[in-house]
């Protein structure tokens, strides 16, 4: 996150307009391979089945190597072959991304009338936020009016141990898990970053008995945030809220009573995600 004093916007370059979300021109650094593999998985879940004479037909290569991708495809679960092994299905791993991409877009939903609440209430930046790995992706979010004010990070993703948000979902998480999503160490964003397993185990520690995290510099120099886990009907964590201002304006006196109020902020997008709808 950073610090700012007003909102900037800027569009793409010129040939970058995209229709339904696809880019209609290639970037020039694109690699073909990926590039096919992911237009086979559009198509999959767009027709729900593809022969591998389809395939070589559509991308212009041949069955051969069609076949390689869409073995590759159903190895890595995002395809499944029929009865025919010629003949090829959506996954389970491109079923899972479409569900979690559903539920994703559903708890924004939920959280969005309280985010603004939230937003309202406290007069800074409140972002709504989820773990995909050991990362912490900004996936809503309601930016302060304040001239001096922290900008929105909407769709960035920084490591879930140097924000306020992350550490609060990686304290909710069952003992043992957190270590399982840093196969490759820890990365540092700060000099206060927190710098290894171990030391992150410890201050999730102390995360989990306050019931809130904070993040004092740990993501951006002069930045200071809350983070509060919210958990679905089985107490699960499924996302977290946070509020984020500069450092002078989020000094440790404030940060009982923000806590308090985000915690009721929590409870409200809990018990409306569980709600029937």
């Amino acid at each position: 996150m950073s610090v700012s004093s007003s909102r900037g916007r800027s569009g793409g370059p010129p040939g970058d307009e995209t229709r339904d979300g696809w880019s209609a021109v290639p970037p020039p650094y694109s690699l073909a391979s990926v590039d096919n593999a992911l237009r086979l998985i559009h198509v999959l879940d767009e027709r729900g089945e593809l022969r591998v004479f389809e395939a070589a037909e559509l991308l212009g290569v041949a069955r051969s190597t069609a076949h390689r991708l869409l073995s590759t495809l159903a190895f890595r679960g995002f395809a499944t072959r029929g009865g025919d092994s010629h003949v090829y299905r959506p996954g389970p791993a491109l079923v899972d991304a479409g569900l979690r991409a559903i539920a994703r877009l559903d708890l924004r939903q939920v959280a969005r009338p309280h985010l603004l609440a939230l937003a309202e209430e406290t007069g800074e930046t409140v972002h709504l936020v989820v773990l995909e790995g050991n990362g912490a992706r900004f996936v809503d979010g309601v930016e302060s009016s304040q001239p001096l004010r922290v900008g929105l990070r909407v769709g960035m993703v920084l490591p879930a141990h140097a924000t306020a948000a992350g550490k609060a979902i990686l304290a909710a998480l069952p003992p043992g898990q957190v270590r399982d999503l840093y196969p490759r160490g820890v990365q540092a964003l700060t000099g206060r970053t927190l710098q290894s397993l171990d030391e992150i185990e410890r201050h999730l520690a102390t995360v989990d008995r306050a019931g809130y995290a904070t993040n004092h510099g740990e993501s951006a120099d002069d930045v200071a945030a809350v983070g509060v886990v919210v958990r679905d009907h089985a107490r699960t964590p499924v996302a977290a809220i946070a509020l984020a201002a500069p450092a002078e304006r989020l000094l440790p006196p404030r940060i009982p009573l923000i806590a308090i109020r985000m915690h009721r902020a929590s409870l409200a997008i809990s018990g409306d995600f569980a709600a029937p709808r």
